[in-house]
Formats: C-alpha cells, sequence, structure tokens
C-alpha cells in the first residue's frame, strides 16, 4: 500500500505533482469514497447526486487532478453511501487502483466505513491510498483534531493504515493550531507532520516524502512552540 496525505484536491499543482506522476498513470481505476458529510449537508441518493454529479463543483474539483496524470474520466467511479451495500462497495474497491478519501468530519467517514462493512477491505487494499484533510487524518492509527468549529480538541483512533506518527492538517501559524500541536505532542509524544494546504505525504512502504510546504515538529521543539503560543496569545510581534 502507498499512501498519499493532503488538504485538498489540488496535487496537480508543481509542489506535488513530481512526485506523484511516478504514482499515478493512465489506465488507473479511481474509487472516490466521499463519506465524511455530516447529514445536515446530504441525507438522502437524491441530495448525494446534486452534491456529487457529473457536472457539480465538487464532482470536477475531485477529479480534475486525476485527468493532469492521463487518468481517463470514465476511469473514475464512486462510492455512494445511499445507493452502494457492502458487496457493491467491495467490488469496487477490489477493482480500483486508487482510492481516494475526500474531506469534511473524520468521524462520520469512519461510521459510514463500519456501516458498509469495509474496513477490512481498505485495510487489506493493496493499491494507492489518497486522502485529502479527514481523508487523510483516518488512514493513521492515532490523530489529533484542532479544536474549530463543531470539534474541540481531540484524540481519534482512524483505520491504522499508519502509524507511529500524528498529522496536523490546514496548518496555519495561528493559535488553534499551535495549541493543538503543543497538547498533541504532550498527550502523544509524537512526531508531527505540519501540512499547510500547498502540503502533503507520501508514504512507500519504509519511504517517506514531505511535498510542498509540509515539516514535521517533535518534543525538541515544545519549547519553541510555547514561545510561539505566548507571542499568539499577547499579540507580540514576530
Amino acid at each position: 500500500m502507498v499512501n498519499v496525505l493532503l488538504n485538498l484536491s489540488n496535487f496537480d499543482e508543481p509542489w506535488a505533482y513530481g512526485t506523484l506522476e511516478n504514482y499515478l498513470c493512465e489506465g488507473m481505476k479511481v474509487l472516490v469514497l466521499p463519506l465524511s458529510y455530516d447529514e445536515g449537508w446530504i441525507t438522502d441518493a437524491h441530495e448525494f447526486r446534486e452534491r456529487y454529479g457529473k457536472g457539480t463543483d465538487d464532482y470536477d474539483d475531485i477529479v480534475r487532478p486525476f485527468l493532469s496524470f492521463g487518468i481517463k474520466e470514465e476511469d473514475v467511479s464512486w462510492i455512494s453511501y445511499y445507493e452502494d451495500d457492502q458487496e457493491s462497495a467491495i467490488r469496487k474497491i477490489n477493482g480500483a487502483d486508487v482510492l481516494f478519501f475526500t474531506g469534511g468530519y473524520p468521524d462520520w467517514m469512519l461510521q459510514r466505513l463500519y456501516d458498509l462493512g469495509i474496513k477490512e477491505a481498505i485495510s487489506r487494499f493493496d493499491g494507492i491510498v489518497m486522502g485529502a484533510s479527514a481523508g487523510a487524518l483516518i488512514q493513521l492509527d492515532l490523530y489529533h483534531l484542532t479544536e474549530e468549529d463543531g470539534y474541540e480538541y481531540q484524540i481519534q483512533e482512524g483505520l491504522g493504515l499508519l502509524e507511529g506518527f500524528d498529522l496536523d492538517v490546514h496548518f496555519e501559524q495561528d493559535l488553534k493550531h499551535v495549541t493543538g500541536l503543543i497538547r498533541s505532542l504532550e498527550d502523544m509524544g509524537r512526531s508531527i507532520v505540519c501540512m499547510p494546504n500547498r502540503g502533503g505525504m507520501l508514504v512507500d512502504g519504509d519511504h517517506f516524502e514531505l511535498l510542498g510546504d509540509a515539516f514535521i515538529t517533535d518534543m525538541n521543539d515544545l519549547d519553541e512552540l510555547y514561545e510561539i503560543y505566548e507571542q499568539l496569545l499577547y499579540g507580540y510581534n514576530f
């Protein structure tokens, strides 16, 4: 399994393209798993098609980058929580070379994976697993959620496809992200891959590569993080 951790569907930009063109190519079959929305956003198959059907903004945003790698639009298929069952979902997974998990709410995504009964099929998948934001977080065994609308800081369990490090998606050097880094380091003691929106990470077996603006912070950076925290909290100039 190869894992690609992202924030957005912008991996066709130069910061990521040079690496990913070694993995994504014409003839590949992509399966999109848009399972991370809450019930206030989509509640049935009709609303799902309105949101993700061909010609919608979400459809175009997700499909567009794959076309840049020579993958044909007809080779991109979708799982629908409202129209697929375990049998059809597993059949689609087994026929794919690439799984792409969309962003949104990781807990909703994990619950729907369990509801569809496809967690084990994903764990056994031997292709490329890509994910944006929540779709990146759920690939880890443990991850922290930065405090924001709808969430307090918390540590959650993921699928366990990757382990041993934490991830901070949509990283900005602001109070909520720096606070989350400090708490995660103190709670878990794991290095954290920080990914601004033009940043990502590729993991291929024992090899990993940071993409774009991504960087790693660890326990050795705690003092500096506390200094940054105080500067942000009290409005000091950097």
